[in-house]
């Protein structure tokens, strides 16, 4: 069966561990490809202040350039808050003979069973979780709970660790430093010709 990676996040903006991650999925898992899903409002995030979904998915198209990796604008084009499980079973719908696996940060993955329909996620999708030191015991316990609980598939992938965060970079052009080692160099261009993240 075909396995096709699902990327979600507000990507505000995206950064080189958004990138190691979804190649690292890519290659790793032999996927068919990756869509990239920008949130429009994330559940978790509704409060905060987001940069223009356009700004967001210029600067995802300017960080990709495998075929194998698309962006969507799916939830975008929603305008509503962004559930996983309700894009996960619209892409369902989309590619009914391949195997979903929904790429996820340990963070995340090890409280899904909190989000909105998050039981349902477990027992109809599978995972591709990225690596965090110093939680490799708490990750492997997690899989092996949400395998006996649910019959999870979760992949756990081996990427380079970068100390990185879409935070850290919205603060750093706010205070005029670099974040060349940050993100590419075409993201960076487009920040600071568009003026973003300046206040």
């Amino acid at each position: 069966m075909k396995k096709i990676g699902i990327y979600g996040g507000s990507f505000d903006p995206v950064h080189k561990g958004h990138v190691n991650l979804a190649n690292c999925a890519l290659s790793e898992l032999s996927l068919e490809k990756v869509i990239i899903m920008p949130s429009y409002i994330q559940p978790f995030k509704r409060d905060n202040r987001f940069t223009a979904p356009s700004d967001r998915v210029n600067m995802l198209k300017l960080s990709f350039d495998n075929p194998k990796i698309e962006i969507s604008t799916y939830e975008i084009d929603k305008e509503d808050i962004s559930y996983t499980f309700d894009t996960m079973s619209y892409l369902k719908g989309q590619y009914g003979d391949s195997e979903l696996v929904f790429i996820v940060g340990t963070d995340s993955y090890l409280g899904i069973e909190g989000w909105y329909k998050g039981l349902d996620l477990l027992q109809n999708f599978s995972f591709a979780v990225a690596t965090r030191p110093g939680y490799e015991a708490d990750l492997e316990e997690k899989a092996k709970y949400y395998s006996d609980e649910y019959d999870t598939v979760t992949y756990i992938l081996h990427n380079t660790v970068l100390a990185v965060s879409s935070s850290e970079i919205r603060k750093n052009v706010a205070d005029g430093k670099n974040i060349s080692e940050l993100v590419n160099e075409k993201v960076e261009e487009y920040i600071r010709i568009e003026g973003l993240y300046r206040n």
